[in-house]
């Protein structure tokens, strides 16, 4: 876009009638001005005004910016203006003092740097597992090596890929984890901000928890006692006691620990549990009704079920609760609550404290199913084996 190289041209015209008249014509960006005046100082005078306009034009025009570049400077103007309402030095001053360059660092290295310092401060390994699949499942989706800047919008269409029937639960925890993981990366200091942050979670509609009648607990006890004593005590505490199952971590997990290790778990007054966020409590005895018993028949002296791997022992007792089809992993410790609930003598606030959870809970999850009658069949469960025989005399017998 130069200076033009011509002047304006004046050009006399005599019409007709003998009346004069000039023409003033230049052309200047592209355009071709034309216009008539009466006299040739009019004219002249048109001339020079319009060399100024296109002087003050051509220094209006001068840029480094292409076309597309300075469209988008001119929109980012009126969102300043008309949207922001604030101008152009305010805004610059505000990007100067927050923005904060996309995180450079790659998925490869922030997922593994994310594990390790999560399993410096105490988070389970199932919740680590479940961010790292989470972030690695994101990082494909945005599909760049760098984390860069993540939006609401790349979260919003990681979770579209989520199929249609996919319940609230499952949407919910993936979008969890995914807040987890840039939660962490903003507390890194690699985001300014978690995008994920706020965003809305699916209501669950939530039912009863499962339990199990007396005679299935009858089933599942006399086959362990026949085809795996060892597997007794766990399934005992876990019936009669509420002790939360997870094998790899959790209460279970911890008390075997506790008993592979010659430590006194079991009390006068009741049995020693390390639970839910490492809360310690005592369990009595007189709330888990025949756990004792089972426990004095079939002691727990190797630990609280045979393997000594947590993940194979879980892999073994997965195939007793498909063979006795349970509903879910927990049923056991729900039927355990339920009957705890009705015993004669009990109170919500006692069984809250024993199986460590929270008396509300008890009451919208556990009241209304069970019933006095129920709590004494399953409480007259009584193991086949006598007291006096242990578990290794037992086995030296056999």
């Amino acid at each position: 876009m130069g200076r033009p190289k011509e002047p304006p041209k004046i050009i006399k015209k005599t019409l007709p009638n003998g009346v004069e008249r000039f023409l003033v014509r230049w052309v200047v960006m592209g355009q071709d001005r034309r216009k008539v005046v009466d006299s040739l100082d009019e004219a002249r005078l048109i001339a020079k005004q319009w060399v100024d306009d296109g002087k003050q034009e051509l220094r209006v025009l001068q840029t480094r910016l292409t076309a597309d570049e300075l469209g988008g400077a001119e929109a980012m103007q009126r969102v300043l203006r008309t949207v922001l309402q604030i101008d152009f030095e305010t805004a610059t001053a505000w990007l100067l003092a927050n923005y904060k360059r996309p995180a450079s660092i790659e998925w490869t290295k922030a997922i593994p740097e994310y594990e390790s310092d999560r399993r410096k401060v105490g988070i389970t390994e199932s919740q680590i597992s479940n961010v790292v699949k989470a972030a690695k499942r994101f990082a494909a989706f945005v599909s760049r090596s760098a984390v860069g800047s993540p939006t609401r919008a790349e979260v919003e269409g990681l979770l579209k890929t989520l199929s249609e029937d996919v319940g609230p639960s499952t949407y919910n925890g993936l979008l969890s984890d995914v807040s987890a993981f840039l939660g962490w990366l903003v507390t890194k200091g690699y985001l300014p901000e978690n995008p994920a942050e706020g965003m809305e979670r699916r209501k669950v509609k939530r039912g009863k928890p499962p339990v199990l009648q007396p005679t299935a607990v009858e089933t599942l006890l006399r086959d362990l006692e026949v085809n795996a004593p060892e597997w007794v005590p766990y399934a005992a505490c876990c019936v009669f006691g509420a002790l939360r199952p997870g094998m790899r971590e959790g209460e279970a997990n911890r008390l075997d620990a506790d008993l592979r290790a010659d430590k006194t778990v079991l009390h006068p007054g009741g049995i020693e549990v390390h639970g839910k966020a490492h809360g310690d409590r005592i369990l009595p005895w007189k709330l888990c009704g025949p756990l004792k018993e089972w426990l004095d028949a079939y002691p727990p002296n190797r630990g609280l079920w045979p393997a000594e791997t947590p993940r194979i022992a879980d892999r073994e007792w997965s195939e007793f609760r498909a063979k006795h089809s349970f509903p879910c992993a927990d049923v056991l410790r729900h039927t355990a609550i339920s009957a705890m609930c009705y015993a004669t003598g009990a109170s919500l606030a006692k069984v809250a404290i024993g199986t460590g959870t929270s008396e509300s809970r008890i009451r919208t999850n556990y009241l209304g199913r069970w019933s006095e009658e129920l709590t004494k069949e399953l409480w007259a469960l009584k193991p086949n084996r006598p007291a006096a025989v242990s578990a290794k005399s037992h086995d030296q017998a056999a």
